[in-house]
């Protein structure tokens, strides 16, 4: 919800705003009233308001002075003046002074509706722009630049309080959040000058309809600290994936038999009857005390590269590509388990493809081409075409010369590309059109692809 001020010396007017205007319907609450001039201008800065709507004549400071004061400190506030008199020296200033709207008394309802609607339009445009430029920054580890943006947001602090939730709506207000960012599909980033309310956080996850998380990061971060500690509190946030329940989590799991069982994981691959004494070992132990999903991860992909693909995979190129791309395709750690003990733990059977690799090539280069936007992993394909993952991930790597998480990759960034040049999306809209679940996944991979983060890409673009 963004906040609104209301500004007249008139306490009808006021009970008349408040009362006839949809402001929750709109996105909006009205956060306080003013009955003077230097009242108004002392409660927007208290608050924090994003629009303003205020009567043009007031004791104190006049509505036009208000306007100029609220513009020096808040370039980026809507303001909408309201006044008794259809004079043209009046309206000639309130549009040099950039007013967003100017309605006569009486007020008529549908007209001031329609000027918070446009506030609301430019202020969720000025923040997404805001929000992209922030991540990008976080990214790339600019300090400086870093506070520039968050003081522009709003949330001026030398450390921040920083959560992460997965699948669970709509709790910005309730955590005490004072920004919030989407990172992804399903996924939203909050910042705060201030503690952030864990026992709220609680209460929401009991209340959860599905699996989802919060993650919430222990201790005030300072800016240049940010990346890591959004990467571990996104982690965190995932762990319901790791406990089969909703869940928040306030520390990282790092299990202090991870490393063991990595080496036991690595032993176990030399056969099958090894392999399948691990996995059931691990359904029997507590998971959510020992792994994480990065471990998940790691462990989901050594395994299945090791197995299906032959060879084990460089640290960058997964046969799965994404973290929330585990969580789609498996509901738990514990399916993860169940459906490695079902595939994998048997003898490889002998298995004939189809002779025409160039025609088997064609048709998954076309469904890639035609589908680069969903969640396309290897055993997707594998399904989809009747091959083994083994068999497209060669076809493809000696049709292409790529490994097929990197002729993905490249397919993906190439569109987003074409979206930076053509159109005005967001960048978080982008990175999820073109198929990445993860905005500081997809700021990496552009980066690596093209040599610039995303937010600089083609600087010719004022985005």
């Amino acid at each position: 919800m963004f906040k609104v001020m209301l500004a007249d010396d008139e306490n009808r007017i006021l009970k008349f705003l408040q009362t006839s205007i949809p402001w929750t319907q709109l996105g909006l609450e009205v956060a306080t009233t003013a009955t003077d001039g230097n009242e108004a201008l002392r409660l927007a800065q208290e608050e924090c308001v994003d629009i303003v709507v205020t009567d043009i004549r007031m004791p104190g400071l006049d509505g036009l002075e208000l306007c100029q004061s609220l513009h020096e400190i808040n370039p980026n506030i809507q303001i909408i003046i309201v006044s008794g008199y259809a004079d043209f020296d009046y309206a000639k200033r309130a549009i040099q002074l950039q007013v967003l709207g100017y309605c006569l008394k009486p007020i008529i309802e549908n007209e001031m509706i329609a000027f918070l609607r446009i506030a609301v339009k430019n202020i969720r445009k000025e923040t997404t722009l805001n929000g992209d430029s922030l991540l990008d920054s976080i990214e790339e580890g600019n300090e400086h630049q870093i506070a520039e943006i968050f003081e522009e947001l709003g949330v001026a602090a030398s450390r921040y309080y920083i959560a992460v939730s997965v699948r669970v709506h709509n709790i910005a207000k309730q955590l005490g959040a004072e920004l919030t960012l989407k990172l992804g599909k399903h996924k939203y980033l909050y910042f705060s000058s201030r503690p952030l309310n864990r026992k709220a956080a609680n209460e929401l996850i009991c209340y959860t309809g599905e699996k989802g998380g919060i993650g919430i990061w222990p201790a005030a971060v300072a800016p240049g600290q940010l990346k890591d500690a959004i990467s571990d509190t996104t982690i965190m946030a995932y762990q319901f994936f790791i406990s089969s329940a909703p869940t928040v989590c306030e520390k990282l799991v790092e299990g202090p038999l991870t490393d063991d069982l990595f080496s036991q994981m690595k032993q176990a691959l030399i056969a099958p009857e090894q392999l399948k004494a691990f996995l059931e070992k691990l359904q029997t132990a507590n998971c959510s005390m020992l792994f994480n999903l990065r471990c998940a991860f790691r462990f989901y992909n050594y395994i299945y590269s090791s197995k299906l693909l032959g060879t084990i995979l460089e640290a960058d190129e997964y046969y799965l590509y994404g973290y929330e791309q585990l969580a789609v395709e498996y509901g738990c750690f514990e399916d993860v388990l169940s459906e490695m003990l079902n595939t994998l733990c048997v003898p490889p059977m002998r298995e004939t493809q189809d002779a025409s690799s160039a025609s088997s090539f064609m048709k998954i280069i076309k469904y890639l081409n035609e589908n680069y936007e969903k969640d396309i992993s290897l055993k997707k394909l594998s399904e989809l075409f009747h091959m083994n993952s083994s068999y497209i991930s060669q076809l493809v790597k000696n049709e292409t010369g790529l490994t097929y998480s990197q002729y993905l990759t490249e397919l993906r960034i190439g569109k987003a590309k074409q979206l930076l040049q053509t159109t005005n999306l967001s960048l978080t809209e982008i990175s999820e059109a073109v198929g990445f679940n993860d905005y500081f996944y997809f700021i990496k991979k552009f980066k690596k692809v093209v040599g610039v983060t995303p937010g600089k890409f083609d600087g010719s673009l004022q985005r």
